[in-house]
């Protein structure tokens, strides 16, 4: 009985053991998160007291604004836009909403703005570059990648080719059909710009016209010169030896049709025109000599036989006659030797 006993009991002395260890792991974790949070209580009050310390503290004032890469833009409407006024202290100021009033002038396209401590406002500004002037009712810039975006001033100093083709009605109406006429005239000013080819090395006009595609003007010739809607660069480098020849003949092109790649059409002026006619026709006949030569042998010969027969004839009838005449002489000094015999 004793035994039993002590075997009985065992397990419950065990049970009591697990117990306390259970309820000390629970107190030390509590413990340690009260310390923890009472060490980030003091973090965030020691932190508040040295935030309000530098927010006093005047050595934090603004007192310096640095713009960079504004060409067009005057420098103090981008102070304006800023709203950087009453020298504020560094950490007080909100970057993004600086860099978002910046970013509403039409002649941006981006903008960073940064702290540099202790006192001064770093704004760099990356404005749009024009590449077209677009004529709708009032003229208007258009950059690199389709954006209309600001009206052309009346003091503007511009040198950008014009955009014609376009009106308002079209452009609101069927808004992706207008910026994809406006991409494809921007890809051939690349393209001009990169080859750099005569006659297009300066064009002062593109027209779009939804059927027959981009034309162009060239400022210093006045060419016009049609381009279609694609392999603009192919088509540069032919216009460029077609344009080549045309100088060597000196003719002068009123326009040239590119549309097709493997055919380009010169249309000149006046005499030069009949002047590429007779060039076309000399070309021909240097190609086929066959052709050209046979008829000339066969005139030839007919007037040869026209001019000789008659001096054949002539001849024979001289011949004759001095013949007949020869004759007669004989006969009469025959007859005049024999007249004294018969006396």
């Amino acid at each position: 009985m004793r035994m039993n006993r002590e075997t009985f009991f065992r397990p419950k002395e065990k049970r009591e053991t697990r117990g306390g260890e259970r309820f000390h792991r629970l107190l030390k974790k509590a413990v340690w998160a009260a310390s923890a949070l009472l060490f980030i209580s003091f973090l965030l009050l020691l932190g508040h007291r040295v935030y309000a310390h530098l927010l006093e503290n005047p050595s934090f004032r603004v007192r310096e604004v640095e713009v960079t890469g504004c060409q067009k833009i005057p420098r103090e409407s981008l102070l304006s836009l800023a709203s950087i006024e009453g020298m504020p202290n560094l950490f007080t100021l909100r970057l993004k909403e600086i860099a978002k009033r910046l970013e509403a002038h039409p002649w941006i396209e981006g903008v960073r703005v940064e702290k540099a401590f202790p006192n001064k406002v770093r704004i760099a500004v990356e404005e749009r570059k024009p590449m077209a002037i677009l004529q709708l009712e009032d003229l208007y810039y258009v950059d690199a990648k389709g954006v209309v975006f600001s009206r052309v001033g009346e003091g503007d100093g511009y040198n950008y080719p014009f955009l014609t083709g376009l009106n308002r009605q079209a452009m609101e109406k069927e808004s992706d059909e207008s910026k994809r006429l406006i991409l494809s005239a921007l890809e051939l000013l690349w393209s001009v710009e990169k080859e750099r080819r005569f006659p297009l090395g300066d064009i002062s006009e593109i027209h779009v016209d939804k059927v027959s595609g981009i034309q162009c003007f060239s400022k210093a010739e006045g060419i016009e010169v049609w381009m279609g809607w694609d392999h603009f660069v192919e088509k540069l480098q032919r216009l460029t030896l077609v344009w080549d020849d045309l100088q060597k003949k000196q003719v002068s092109a009123v326009r040239i049709d590119c549309s097709d790649l493997n055919r380009m059409v010169v249309k000149c002026a006046g005499a030069n025109q009949a002047a590429m006619n007779q060039s076309a026709a000399d070309q021909a006949a240097v190609k086929q000599p066959v052709v050209h030569q046979a008829p000339v042998k066969q005139v030839g010969v007919k007037q040869t036989a026209v001019k000789k027969m008659p001096v054949k004839q002539v001849a024979v009838k001289k011949t004759a006659v001095k013949q007949a005449a020869a004759k007669q002489t004989g006969v009469k000094k025959a007859s005049r030797r024999g007249a004294p015999g018969r006396r």
